[in-house]
């Protein structure tokens, strides 16, 4: 059975396919398109899975998009709106708020934005399938279900939770479900407007972030405020006296943000934020867990992409293992919608990701061709692993383009740039060259062999590290070894490196433990700031020669820089 995974095509517009029950292929339309975060019908990633799997559109039994058919959407929205305005009216919450919260949602849900372009953009869709040899085999899959079937199926946990939180979809905010034996069953729905998504948006916009792409700045940020400042204030706009979910008190109030950042500093506002969104998330998934007696968590949704709050789940005494799905944002749901329409039609167990390079590689022919064309001086060494690390012992900066493209929001050393993680200025003057303006220290990747030297309590978190989805407070000899790797409160978000899922990548980092006794080095996306991460080798060369770096491993070639 062939099963194309589409995504919303309102942001982050992907396409995963799934054959027989196997993620072969999965790609974001940004990648080619080169637009960050790139919206409607993804027709360049869709012709590549397609490509990629080795099969033409009459082969596609079905098409899965992770949203409902308009109508549905609608009833959610006005149902939860009516449901809502009975909550606020006997919520403890202040008056002003209440009526700001009731009188803004109002007008989203009377004159929202999304319900003209929802329904166009399903015609859209329908109209881009038929164009693609694909009308008449699309299926709709609740989206929630599609974020969490994404990461109960590559989670190869048997029985667990499955938790998703994000900021909207198919008329809810997140859900949670019991899994086992390849089957899901929903707990409980987390209907909007009661979202974490939306409260952390609110206060990346009214810190003068760009919602929906910067969220992680305020992660990084937070460490430098004081939680304390606002933090029971803060808290006091969730309800926890529901078994079921958490109420979000006039989430919808557009002035709440504001007036803090008239008052406070921006760091203690993040701090403030970040405490409370760990303590909120913390609260449901332990009593879930408690009243379902599982060990494991799954986790989806775009709010699993602050690896703080994730290592603070795992951090649940009664918690032993979590997985986040790698794509956990809407560009990874559409894998998740086809997932749980392969288990619905024909049943799937869930099993381990091998890895996430499932987007487009290039051959050595297309590689050369495209460096002759730029004019740059290359060779190819007889070992290219050798010459990186000889580089990077030298305290060069090295991009590595090799093999295929990383699916999701994370290099994983296919298109990264390595750098020692010695020095700790290199963050302020690597992230200039890229025109990056960076909270958060760069990550690292390290040796999994020597994880447990480095991270603390990282075993139950080394599936998830492998994909860079969580942060680890980190020893002092990591401290110690690594420092630019650290953040200020003393945590990494480390990738744990096997050699049988790159074994190319890790001969570079073995070499380098080698010669430098130190097992680490800086790993950040291969791109320039808010650009997508680089695709082609045509897009390596740009962005090598725009940012300014030392040294570029592009396939088997080398590059150097002339200054």
């Amino acid at each position: 059975m062939v099963i194309v995974g589409l995504s919303p095509i309102a942001h982050e517009s992907a396409v995963g396919i799934i054959v027989n029950g196997k993620l072969v292929a999965a790609a974001s339309e940004e990648r080619f398109s080169r637009v960050k975060n790139q919206a409607g019908f993804p027709h360049k990633a869709l012709e590549y899975v397609l490509q990629k799997a080795g099969v033409r559109s009459k082969d596609v039994d079905h098409v899965a998009y992770a949203a409902l058919p308009i109508l549905e959407e609608r009833k959610r929205d006005v149902a939860a709106y009516a449901a809502n305005v009975a909550y606020v009216v006997g919520a403890q919450d202040a008056a002003s708020h209440k009526l700001r919260h009731l009188a803004n949602y109002g007008r989203n849900v009377l004159f929202k934005s999304e319900w003209l372009p929802f329904n166009a953009g399903q015609h859209k869709i329908e109209v881009a399938l038929k164009e693609h040899g694909l009308g008449g085999k699309l299926v709709y899959v609740d989206h929630h279900r599609g974020h969490c079937a994404s990461a109960y199926y590559t989670s190869g946990f048997d029985r667990c939770l499955a938790v998703s939180l994000d900021g909207y979809g198919s008329g809810q905010a997140g859900s949670f479900y019991l899994c086992e034996g390849g089957r899901m069953k929903c707990l409980a729905p987390i209907p909007y407007p009661h979202s974490l998504g939306t409260f952390y948006r609110r206060v990346t916009q009214a810190l003068g972030f760009k919602p929906n792409r910067h969220e992680g700045k305020i992660v990084g940020l937070a460490a430098f405020g004081d939680p304390s400042v606002l933090e029971e204030e803060i808290f006091q706009r969730f309800d926890f006296s529901h078994e079921d979910y958490f109420r979000f008190k006039s989430g919808q109030d557009p002035y709440f943000e504001r007036t803090l950042v008239a008052s406070y500093s921006r760091e203690d506002i993040a701090a403030a934020y970040q405490r409370v969104l760990e303590r909120v998330a913390v609260e449901y998934v332990t009593r879930w867990v408690k009243r379902t007696g599982v060990k494991q968590v799954a986790c989806a949704g775009g709010v699993f992409a602050n690896v703080k709050m994730n290592q603070r789940i795992l951090e649940i005494p009664e918690v032993e293992e979590i997985f986040i799905f790698p794509a956990m944002g809407d560009s990874g749901v559409g894998v998740g919608a086809a997932l749980a329409l392969q288990a619905d039609l024909s049943g799937l167990l869930p099993t381990r990701l091998d890895n996430v390079y499932l987007g487009p590689a290039y051959s050595e022919a297309e590689i050369e061709k495209a460096i002759v064309a730029s004019s740059l001086k290359y060779h190819r060494p007889p070992c290219i692993e050798a010459e990186m690390a000889q580089h990077l012992v030298n305290n060069r900066v090295v991009a590595r383009f090799d093999g295929a493209m990383e699916f999701g929001p994370r290099s994983l050393g296919n298109r990264s740039i390595l750098y020692p993680a010695t020095e700790p200025s290199v963050n302020k003057w690597l992230n200039e060259r890229l025109n990056r303006t960076e909270f958060m220290p760069f990550a690292p990747i390290t040796l999994a062999e020597h994880a447990d030297s480095l991270y603390q309590n990282i075993s139950g978190a080394r599936y998830a590290a492998e994909f860079m989805t969580i942060t680890a407070d980190c020893t002092e000899l990591m401290k110690q070894q690594s420092p630019a790797a650290v953040h200020v409160d003393g945590t990494a978000r480390p990738q744990l490196l096997r050699q049988e899922i790159n074994p190319s990548l890790y001969d570079v980092l073995t070499r380098y433990h080698t010669l430098s006794g130190i097992p680490t080095l800086i790993n950040t996306s291969y791109n320039m700031h808010e650009e997508p991460i680089v695709c082609s080798p045509e897009d390596a060369l740009r962005a090598f020669q725009d940012g300014r770096l030392e040294v570029l491993a592009l396939g088997p070639f080398i590059l150097e820089s002339a200054a």
